[in-house]
C-alpha cells in the first residue's frame, strides 16, 4: 500500500496557488515578453501586490521537492511497466484536457490563428520535453519527465534498492553544476559551457538538486537516515538555496520591469520553512492525518485540483483578467474573478473530467499490456527493486 501523506496534499495546493499569484498578480503585466504577458497585453498593473506576490514562483521548487518524494514512494516495489502506467495515467488526461481550454483561450480571446499554436498544442498534448508549448508553464513536465526518466531505467536494471546512492549523485551532479553557475558563469563564455546552459533543465542540472532532497524526505520516513545522507541532504539544501537566488537574480535582472525590491532570502526563506514542514509530516505522517473522513476527503481532492490550476491559470487567467478589464471591470475585481473561476475550472477537471478521460485511457493502456506481455518483455512486469525499511 503507497503511503499517503495528507497535509502534503494542502502543500501542493499552497504552492501552485503561488504559482498563480505570480502569473497573474505580478508576471502578467511586469514580463509583458512573457507568455503570460502576451495574453494580458499590459491591460493594468498591480504594483501594490508586487512586494506580495513577485517571488510565488518559489511554489515551482516546492513541486519539485514533492515530486521527489511521490515519485520514491510510488515506485518503490514496482514494475517497470505499472510505473510508466502510473505516470501516464496521471499526467496525461489532465495535460490534454487543459491544452484544449487554453488552445480556445488563445483563439477566442487573443485572436491568435491554428497555424502560429499548432505547434506548442501538439508539444504540450504529447507532453514533449522541449518547446514551444502551448502556455509556458508546460515547461516543468519536460523537467519532471526527464526524472521520471531516470526512474524508470533504475526499474528497468532492478536497481531501484540503489536509490539512496542514486539520491547521492543526483545531489552531487545538480550541485557542482549550480555551484558553476553561481561562481563562474561570467568568466566561462565558451559556447559548450552555454550549451549546457541552454539544456539545464532537460539535463536535470539545476533542478535535480530538488528531486534529490525530496527522495532523502521520503527515505526518512522509509528509515533512520544514515550520517552521511544527512550530509548529502545539507548539501543538497544549500544547493537548492543557490538555485533559489540564482532564479531571483534573473528574475530581477532583465526579465521583468517592476520597481520592486526582490531580495533572494524572501523565497530562500519560504521555500526552507515549507521543506522543515514536508520534512515533519515525512517523519510521523499518522500525527498530521485529520481524523475526520471530510477533513481527508478536501485535502485530497486540494490535491487533485493542483495540477489541473496550475495548467490553466497562467494563460487562461491573464485572458479573463484582459477581457474583463477591457469590458470595465475594476482590476482588483478582474483579478478575483479570474482567481476564482481558475479554481472552480481545476475544481470541475478534478473532480469530473480528469477522471472520465483518465478511465479511457486506462482502458486503451489495459489492451496494450496485454499486447506487450510477451516473454522478450516480461521484465516490464516484475519489481524493479523496493528499498526496504531495514536499508
Amino acid at each position: 500500500m503507497r503511503l499517503h501523506v495528507y497535509p502534503l496534499d494542502a502543500v501542493r495546493f499552497f504552492a501552485a496557488f503561488s504559482v498563480l499569484a505570480f502569473h497573474l498578480a505580478f508576471y502578467s503585466w511586469a514580463a509583458p515578453a512573457s507568455t503570460v504577458g502576451s495574453m494580458f497585453e499590459k491591460a493594468a498593473p498591480y504594483p501594490l501586490l508586487a512586494p506580495w506576490t513577485w517571488f510565488g514562483w518559489v511554489g515551482v521548487e516546492v513541486f519539485f521537492v514533492i515530486s521527489g518524494f511521490v515519485i520514491a514512494n510510488s515506485a518503490n516495489n514496482a514494475s517497470p511497466m505499472a510505473f510508466l502506467k502510473s505516470r501516464v495515467l496521471r499526467l496525461y488526461p489532465a495535460a490534454w484536457i487543459c491544452a484544449f481550454i487554453t488552445l480556445a483561450a488563445w483563439l477566442l480571446i487573443d485572436g491568435a490563428t491554428w497555424e502560429r499554436l499548432s505547434g506548442g498544442f501538439l508539444h504540450s498534448v504529447t507532453l514533449w520535453v522541449e518547446g514551444p508549448w502551448i502556455d509556458g508553464v508546460y515547461w516543468t513536465l519536460a523537467v519532471e519527465m526527464a526524472f521520471y526518466a531516470l526512474i524508470f531505467i533504475l526499474l528497468v536494471s532492478t536497481r531501484f534498492s540503489r536509490l539512496p546512492w542514486f539520491a547521492c549523485a543526483l545531489t552531487l551532479y545538480s550541485a557542482v553544476f549550480l555551484a558553476a553557475r553561481l561562481l563562474f558563469d561570467a568568466a566561462l563564455p565558451n559556447m559548450p559551457w552555454q550549451m549546457l546552459i541552454a539544456h539545464e533543465n532537460l539535463l536535470l542540472l539545476r533542478y535535480g538538486v530538488f528531486f534529490a532532497v525530496g527522495i532523502f524526505m521520503w527515505l526518512s520516513h522509509v528509515r533512520p537516515l544514515r550520517a552521511w545522507e544527512w550530509c548529502v541532504v545539507g548539501l543538497g539544501v544549500i544547493a537548492c538555496c543557490g538555485e533559489i537566488y540564482l532564479r531571483s537574480a534573473e528574475l530581477a535582472g532583465e526579465e521583468t520591469h517592476a520597481a520592486v525590491t526582490m531580495a533572494p532570502i524572501i523565497p530562500t526563506a519560504l521555500w526552507l520553512g515549507i521543506l522543515l514542514l514536508m520534512f515533519a509530516f515525512a517523519q510521523a505522517p499518522e500525527r498530521f492525518t485529520p481524523k475526520s473522513g471530510r477533513a481527508k476527503g478536501l485535502l485530497e481532492h486540494l490535491g487533485k485540483m493542483t495540477y489541473p490550476l496550475y495548467l490553466t491559470h497562467s494563460v487562461v487567467g491573464a485572458g479573463i483578467m484582459r477581457l474583463l478589464i477591457e469590458a470595465g471591470v475594476h482590476r482588483w475585481t478582474a483579478l478575483a474573478m479570474a482567481a476564482s473561476a481558475m479554481l472552480l475550472t481545476a475544481s470541475l477537471i478534478a473532480l469530473a473530467f480528469e477522471p472520465a478521460v483518465r478511465a479511457m485511457l486506462r482502458a486503451v493502456w489495459s489492451r496494450v499490456e496485454r499486447a506487450l506481455r510477451l516473454r522478450a518483455l516480461a521484465f516490464l512486469f516484475k519489481s524493479g527493486g523496493a528499498v526496504t525499511p531495514a536499508g
